[in-house]
């Protein structure tokens, strides 16, 4: 058990697409449990292996809640997940563990199908939305090497990119 420290938003690491792994290995276990213990540590809702350099298929989740009758689970992990099904769009203003301090409006589904695996071996199929859905595929877009910035597009990107440079100002000053 240990608290890693995150990775930078510039590490080639969250730029990959993360291998999918044994979810019985004995590391993988290991991964899970430093991501729930350095997620403990941080103001987010989820953290995906690359978040603390590890090139792993596999996220971890507290949503912080109480889990709503009939609906997914508010703490959990997946391990070799794939979206399945997505429903409806809706804007959102989302931020990112990897790039603190930086909020942009982007869009996300308003609900999901995500299958993977427990650290039994055993799939699972989970549907949610809300907050739910938005993790699952922040996470899964961690887990393909794609991050916040690049879910933007047209106006919104144009904002943004001067809010962004602004924020790598700051960034820069407090090293």
């Amino acid at each position: 058990m240990s608290v890693r420290p995150l990775v930078s938003h510039r590490d080639t690491v969250l730029r990959i697409a993360s291998e999918p792994v044994d979810p019985c290995a004995p590391e993988v276990r290991q991964v899970v449990q430093d991501l729930f213990d350095t997620l403990a540590t941080q103001k987010g809702v989820a953290m995906a292996a690359p978040q603390i350099g590890v090139a792993m298929r596999l996220f971890v989740f507290d949503l912080k809640r109480p889990r709503e009758k009939g609906g997914p689970p508010t703490r959990g992990l997946l391990i070799n997940p794939t979206i399945e099904r997505r429903f409806g769009s809706i804007p959102v203003i989302e931020g990112c563990l990897s790039f603190p301090g930086l909020d942009l409006s982007i869009r996300r589904p308003e609900g999901v199908v995500v299958s993977g695996y427990g650290l039994d071996g055993k799939k699972v199929v989970l549907e949610g939305g809300g907050l739910f859905a938005r993790m699952v595929e922040h996470e899964t877009d961690h887990l393909e090497g794609r991050l916040l910035p690049d879910r933007q597009n047209g106006l919104a990107a144009l904002l943004s990119y001067w809010r962004r440079r602004r924020w790598e100002e700051r960034m820069r000053r407090n090293l």
